[in-house]
């Protein structure tokens, strides 16, 4: 007998939908490290090093992923990118201060802040409103804030973090960025999640790494061979402290680290080393296919502003939302897309991609536009994309440790301080931060999102929780 949940997975693996979402190895059958996972499942016994002082194989394999990456310093996550983001801001917080951050950051980072009592400071990327997804972030824009900061706080804050690329694809000038920053004394900290197969190939940027990051965090399992949890996390120059670093990399990963996970990180590495370049070209040239097939479409459009492992699918000016896209990929094509924005959905290729399940892409996306042409305003449901700015009325670290109360979402006919996370997941960016003011707009949107049938994280049985008023006579605490 066996349990649900593997009896669903069983059912999943052995049925014919083709994944286009993550992990990277798209259960191929190629990555055959796991026929036998219980065989491998040890514990830190003599031979096999131990990660949280590693002097042995795990020392050695680090700095070989070190030296493909050209990385001074390369540790293994097997708590995903999120413990290496949450150790990275440990790292440079300075007993509070502050962080200048892309307002389209995952959560983690939001949650590294909250941890660390740091006060946000925000970058806004450039929107695409044609897709709607955030663009590139430039130096101008940064300078600008952080300007602003030092102004304001009399001195600067403790790093900039930012997304390159984006969950989109959208990758920004890591080098400008870096030497800016850099001329101020302060380090840059990507999160790169969805780009450890950067840099490997000419059709591809280049990883941040090699751009002048100071710390950047990679999911090896989003966009390569790896299991899902696997990342790495890498360290450069003066700016932020080793022993800090290592330090927080103990505390936030577990202290019984998988050794699969981390033959699995060491493994995706190697056929990154040995068989890159010759994959990503190949993941290239179906990227540019797809594209040049959808120049004749009249209803589907293909985002041109990513990097070859994303495709965004957009049939916005049809009329057709995110989720009606991604219903049809999947109810009738038999295609799992990663996920769906307001009017696209996304679709990830990496190197373990087959050409099976490509062309079965673009086969379903000629169906797909020749119905939208000829049933133009398929569906009544309502198409909500927007760049929303909210207004700070408390730090996050203190609205997220504040009295809360629930209160229905079409209830909310006043202004309220969020004491909650809202977001669209995934990906994870949140839409209202705890202590940004709830307002009739935000309330809209959340709204549209739900009505179109979105997964909007923060929102229970239609309610929201909202910073408690504190009795009368008192006030907030102050900064």
């Amino acid at each position: 007998m066996e349990g649900k949940l593997l009896k669903k997975l069983k059912d999943y693996s052995n049925s014919d939908f083709y994944p286009f979402h993550m992990p990277g190895h798209k259960r191929n059958e190629a990555c055959n490290l796991y026929s036998g996972f219980y065989q491998y499942d040890i514990t830190e016994i003599d031979e096999f090093d131990n990660l949280h002082q590693p002097e042995g194989i795990l020392d050695e394999v680090q700095k070989e992923a070190a030296m493909l990456y050209s990385s001074e310093e390369t540790y293994f996550l097997i708590n995903g990118s999120t413990s290496g983001i949450l150790s990275a801001i440990s790292a440079v917080s300075e007993d509070g201060g502050s962080l200048l951050i892309a307002r389209n950051c995952h959560k983690s980072v939001y949650h590294g802040a909250f941890l660390n009592r740091m006060k946000l400071y925000y970058l806004y990327p450039q929107f695409l409103p044609e897709y709607g997804i955030s663009g590139a972030l430039t130096t101008e824009d940064i300078k600008k804030q952080l300007e602003y900061i030092e102004k304001k706080e009399g001195k600067m804050p403790v790093a900039v973090i930012i997304t390159s690329p984006t969950y989109d694809g959208i990758c920004s000038d890591i080098c400008k960025i870096s030497d800016m920053i850099h001329g101020y004394g302060i380090p840059l900290i990507v999160d790169q999640a969805h780009g450890a197969h950067l840099g490997f190939h000419p059709a591809y940027p280049e990883h941040a790494v090699a751009q002048g990051a100071d710390v950047v965090v990679q999911s090896v399992h989003k966009t390569l061979p790896a299991p899902t949890q696997t990342a790495l996390i890498h360290k450069n120059g003066q700016l932020v402290d080793s022993h800090k670093l290592q330090k927080y990399l103990r505390i936030y990963q577990s202290s019984s680290p998988s050794y699969p996970l981390m033959a699995g990180i060491e493994e995706a590495l190697v056929t990154l080393k040995t068989e890159g370049y010759e994959s990503l070209e190949k993941l290239a040239n179906w990227k540019s296919m797809i594209c040049k097939v959808a120049e004749d479409f009249s209803c589907i459009k293909i985002c041109p502003y990513t990097e070859p492992g994303k495709i965004i699918i957009s049939g916005k000016e049809s009329g057709v939302t995110g989720v009606w896209l991604y219903n049809i990929f999947r109810e009738k094509y038999h295609l799992q897309m990663e996920m769906c924005s307001a009017s696209c959905v996304t679709a990830i290729l990496t190197i373990m991609d087959r050409e099976e399940g490509v062309f079965r892409l673009i086969n379903a996306l000629k169906e797909i536009d020749a119905l939208l042409k000829d049933n133009r305003k398929i569906t009544n449901e309502t198409i909500v994309w927007s760049l929303i700015e909210p207004v700070k009325q408390l730090e996050l670290w203190k609205a997220y440790r504040w009295p809360y109360e629930e209160i229905a979402l079409n209830d909310l006919s006043k202004e309220f301080v969020a004491a909650e996370f809202i977001n669209l997941y995934p990906p994870g960016i949140p839409l209202i931060v705890p202590g940004e003011i709830i307002d009739k707009n935000i309330v809209k949107l959340i709204g549209g999102y739900l009505k179109s049938g979105y997964n909007v994280q923060g929102i229970e049985n239609n309610k929201i929780k909202v910073v408690k008023l504190p009795p009368k006579g008192e006030c907030y605490e102050k900064d």
